[in-house]
């Protein structure tokens, strides 16, 4: 039998790396940072995820053909048809993308939740007093729910990630220098520069800050004194 020949492709742009990998951060900052009761460096953390989360999110209209959502969002016969045959694909693979998808909306669930929410004692939400009390303790009780349920589907797809690595399927290292063996015959996607990407994460965080720097910022020296202090 014929062994089917390999070669590297690359597959993910930079903007799509560190997305991910800085999510992966973000998000543990933010579960320490609410654990800890550091509000100034929780919401700064939440900002800056609420900034890659929205350029990723135009990134996946406008950017690289992997990072587009019309790419790798699956339809249900090409779900059934991967599931049968899992065959290696240039980017995302159907099931993941369905992961992706979901984490996305957990986090900009979170986020907006985030808004509407406050500790009862230091800080409020920017949104808390503009919306009913019932929407209000909805959004506290989900905030806690969601991060949970985030946290689980992560270990999740860390676990299926770590599977497929074993397996041969190099997604781990393909997340991280954007290269996959792939079939020779394979195209290579067409990928684009991530400066724009990141210009969209700079001015999605100035217009964050612009709105509730003010805000923030004292909390967040307030918090520095206190890490300074332990």
């Amino acid at each position: 039998m014929q062994q089917i020949q390999s070669v590297p492709v690359q597959i993910f742009d930079l903007a799509v790396r560190l997305f991910h990998w800085f999510q992966v951060v973000l998000l543990a900052g933010l579960w320490y940072s609410a654990e800890q009761e550091w509000y100034g460096l929780h919401q700064l953390l939440a900002y800056t995820l609420a900034s890659l989360l929205g350029a990723r999110l135009i990134w996946g209209l406008i950017g690289s053909e992997t990072a587009r959502f019309r790419h790798f969002v699956p339809a249900p016969r090409q779900l059934r048809q991967y599931l049968t045959n899992k065959t290696p694909v240039a980017g995302h693979n159907p099931v993941s993308a369905l992961m992706i998808l979901a984490l996305f909306l957990l986090v900009a669930l979170q986020f907006a939740s985030g808004l509407m929410t406050t500790d009862e004692v230091m800080t409020e939400g920017p949104l808390y007093s503009l919306v009913p009390d019932w929407l209000s303790s909805l959004a506290g009780s989900w905030h806690e729910l969601g991060f949970n349920l985030m946290l689980g589907l992560v270990v999740v797809h860390v676990l299926a990630a770590l599977w497929h690595q074993l397996s041969g399927d190099k997604v781990i290292g393909a997340m991280w220098h954007g290269r996959k063996p792939l079939p020779a015959d394979t195209i290579a996607p067409r990928l684009l520069n991530s400066v724009k990407y990141f210009l969209l994460v700079v001015i999605l965080f100035c217009g964050l800050m612009g709105w509730q720097g003010s805000a923030v910022w004292p909390q967040f020296l307030a918090d520095l004194q206190t890490i300074q202090a332990m």
